[in-house]
């Protein structure tokens, strides 16, 4: 008789927390959509220049495995510094490859960062 009325405590109890659980678990999906929605405004409205300005750091960063990359034609980094300038990682690497002189001289150090001598070559 005792567990009988044990038991019926844990499923009144239950009975009775149950629609609160609900409710807490409708607000803990409510903040992650708000998480999800503030990430998105983030994404969208991003600005060009932040783009940029990761693609110079990642240049600076990276440089050795890029001019690597760069002679071959193709890579994972090559890959990577394309989509941060937002041009089609397929046609980068073998762009890359074909302007590695002008890129890379070896006649002196190189003075403007590689995304500044890529837009350049870009623009001409």
């Amino acid at each position: 008789m005792q567990r009988f009325a044990w038991l019926l405590g844990i499923a009144v109890l239950g009975a009775a927390l149950t629609p609160n659980l609900a409710s807490a678990l409708d607000r803990r999906d409510f903040t992650t959509t708000a998480s999800t929605a503030g990430t998105t405004a983030y994404i969208v409205g991003k600005h060009d220049k932040d783009d940029l300005a990761r693609a110079h750091d990642f240049a600076d960063n990276q440089h050795l495995a890029l001019q690597r990359e760069a002679a071959r034609g193709q890579g994972e980094h090559l890959a990577a510094l394309a989509a941060l300038l937002e041009r089609d990682p397929v046609d980068f690497g073998p762009w890359m490859q074909s302007h590695y002189a002008a890129l890379y001289p070896a006649s002196a150090a190189h003075s403007a960062n590689l995304v500044d001598r890529i837009t350049a070559l870009h623009a001409s």
